[in-house]
């Protein structure tokens, strides 16, 4: 075999870790040795034995446990883990549908808003009373589009109105867009409801915190 050759730190290394095992074997003291320092106390061989016996089984015991504490710890970080991965999937996927819905709803309100300088430019060229009312239209879907529904259904009745085929149009996409904005915000507010019930849904929720998502859904503006 050849030699090996160790620098001055190899060395030093190998002669602190010859000494530490040298130590070891000096503190032992083998079964023979015990019943002869037993026997010179008066200790009987049987009892002894026993004590030996005794003392290996809880040696044994204290291994099993640290075994035990180590398995457990090992399945509940996987466990913890296996949370970690599920959680995100069921909430990146609930709050992707929010977002979702939530700028379909932004758009057709913003496509709304188109409708309102429209409405006031086309104000400008009907006469006093038409004028009111339309003005009284773009108000209320400003402010009340509840209210503007209603508002289009009575203008619509007004014979001079109705026969002026550029509010009519304007009027009727009025109307679609409010009911898109209705059709819209009911799909947010599903898609919400969805996302809270798995954000607290068990163990979800306790995973929740650590991933950054919300606990409820803000209200659209």
């Amino acid at each position: 075999m050849q030699e090996k050759k160790l620098n001055p730190e190899q060395a030093q290394e190998v002669i602190r870790e010859a000494v530490r095992l040298q130590q070891e074997q000096e503190g032992k003291i083998d079964a023979q040795t015990l019943e002869t320092s037993a026997a010179e106390i008066g200790v009987d061989p049987q009892h002894l034995r026993e004590a030996l016996r005794r003392v290996e089984q809880e040696r044994l015991r204290r291994a099993q446990r640290r075994t035990y504490i180590l398995v457990a710890m090992a399945v509940f970080v996987a466990l913890f883990v296996l949370n970690l991965l599920y959680s995100q999937h069921a909430l990146s996927q609930a709050w992707s549908e929010v977002a979702l819905r939530r700028a379909q709803l932004q758009n057709v309100q913003e496509r709304k808003a188109t409708l309102i300088p429209r409405l006031e430019s086309l104000a400008e060229q009907v006469n006093q009373q038409q004028r009111e009312k339309l003005q009284t239209l773009a108000q209320a879907l400003r402010q009340n589009p509840a209210q503007a529904n209603t508002l289009v259904q009575q203008l619509l009745q007004d014979p001079a109105i109705r026969n002026d085929w550029l509010i009519v149009r304007l009027m009727d996409e009025i109307t679609g867009s409010e009911n898109r904005i209705a059709v819209e915000r009911k799909r947010f507010e599903e898609a919400a409801l969805r996302y809270e019930q798995t954000a607290g849904r068990f163990p979800i929720t306790l995973a929740r915190p650590l991933l950054g998502y919300p606990k409820q859904v803000e209200p659209p503006q």
